[in-house]
């Protein structure tokens, strides 16, 4: 069982920057042509996989990531592409321990846009 972190780490960047550029294999393996919804979905995805690796690593909580795995049982294409994300958080993002809470796709100028926020995933005492 992983050992919880003795110290969180919250970088000085946004979440929103450093999330897109998390879930940026899959969204760019969506194409030019996706839609908000397809990448509203796709972003759901990735919020549970860096939400889940957050917590094993900021609390030693595995049940997020072993909740993730056992939906994927019914769908085993899904699992490998799975499996490189939470890689991909480790190795990447492992030193980012904000949790993702709320985000939204928005539009400005003809371009879309993430907001999101950053919460801490410690309980609070």
């Amino acid at each position: 069982m992983p050992r919880k972190s003795q110290v969180t780490h919250f970088p000085d960047t946004k979440i929103s920057e450093t999330f897109l550029r998390f879930a940026e294999p899959l969204l760019v393996g969506l194409g030019p042509d996706a839609t908000e919804y397809q990448m509203e979905e796709t972003l759901k995805v990735a919020f549970t996989v860096w939400n889940a690796v957050v917590y094993e690593a900021a609390n030693g909580e595995t049940r997020f990531l072993d909740m993730l795995r056992e939906s994927m049982a019914p769908r085993p294409e899904l699992a490998e592409p799975i499996e490189q994300m939470i890689a991909r958080k480790r190795n990447l993002f492992g030193d980012d321990h904000r949790v993702v809470g709320q985000f939204k796709l928005t539009r400005k100028d003809g371009e879309v846009r993430l907001w999101a926020e950053a919460r801490d995933p410690r309980p609070s005492n």
